[in-house]
């Protein structure tokens, strides 16, 4: 840690008219939760479920046998795919016959076919002073407990959605050609433990421009945080600048 601030304190005065004012290290609490989602297989539709949606939509059809018949195919799997077809929304009984959904027409438009996968569990990091969610990690960078809290906390406030637009992203890979992994929501999500990941904070003052402003390192992403440096800013900079007056930054 000591050869990374002091890389950074390098870094933030390459500019001869900018100093340190100040710095300070301290620890950015992240909440972290275990998420359970369910999950669908994506697949391209196959030409025998788009031969029997077509007939369920031109015809009135109430028997696999009928289907069976005319397509020369077994009443056997015929059965089993108006079964699928059932229990993934795509057809439901009515006293015709076997019609579309509004879902069934989507999807034999798009061509494509959503089969059921066992459900799968991770754990989310959520950063209430960002409001923000990632992947955690399992070797991610954890302060000592001696370090100061962040002095600008929140509490924040669980969005199931956002976990699931987050999974999506995440987990939406093509794993095949012919099939992608899909996430289709949230099953579960307890809070399980809370981390603290050390930050590297630089109070600093322009002499050229006349400003002061801040730069803070955080371990986590590896980067500059912009948005704890407006935070810290929008609270202190007045402060900074009374305390310049009273005693001018040298």
């Amino acid at each position: 840690m000591d050869k990374l601030i002091e890389e950074l304190r390098e870094s933030v005065v390459e500019d001869p008219d900018v100093s340190i004012i100040n710095d300070e290290l301290w620890k950015l609490p992240i909440v972290l939760y275990d998420v359970g989602f369910s999950r669908v297989k994506r697949l391209k539709m196959d030409i025998l479920m788009k031969m029997l949606l077509l007939a369920f939509q031109e015809a009135d059809i109430r028997r696999a046998a009928t289907l069976s018949d005319m397509l020369f195919v077994e009443e056997l799997f015929i059965s089993d795919l108006i079964d699928k077809m059932q229990r993934t929304g795509l057809i439901g009984l009515e006293k015709p016959g076997y019609k579309l959904t509004a879902k069934g027409y989507d999807y034999l438009g798009k061509g494509i076919f959503d089969e059921e996968m066992d459900g799968d569990e991770t754990v989310i990091a959520y950063s209430t002073v960002h409001d923000q969610y990632r992947l955690a990690e399992d070797n991610g960078p954890e302060a000592e407990e001696t370090l100061p809290l962040y002095r600008y906390s929140v509490k924040g406030n669980l969005n199931k959605d956002r976990l699931q637009q987050l999974l999506s992203k995440e987990r939406l890979a093509v794993e095949e050609e012919s099939f992608q992994t899909v996430v289709t929501g949230i099953t579960g999500c307890v809070e399980h433990d809370k981390i603290y990941i050390p930050c590297i904070e630089f109070q600093l003052y322009d002499r050229k421009q006349d400003i002061f402003y801040a730069r803070v390192w955080n371990t986590l992403t590896g980067s500059w945080d912009e948005t704890l440096e407006k935070q810290i800013e929008a609270r202190e900079l007045v402060k900074w600048r009374n305390a310049m007056v009273e005693q001018p930054v040298s």
